[in-house]
């Protein structure tokens, strides 16, 4: 269950980014350091949704192979 509302918040914050990007991009054009930085911070939070997903996944087919 704590993996699924560090998912949950990992997707949140997902949202926030990609919005705070977006709104960064149409007032300062695309190659600003804002964007890119909110870019960056978006890899992140995804990366660490995947890896969630992968630790998930092998929790499962652990319990498969019991």
């Amino acid at each position: 269950m704590n993996n699924v509302l560090t998912q949950e918040a990992c997707i949140e914050k997902i949202e926030e980014l990609r919005s705070k990007m977006v709104n960064a991009a149409r007032q300062h054009g695309m190659t600003h350091p804002l964007v890119l930085r909110y870019s960056q911070e978006l890899d992140c939070a995804h990366n660490i949704m995947m890896m969630l997903n992968i630790s998930k996944s092998s929790v499962w087919e652990s319990s498969l192979q019991l």
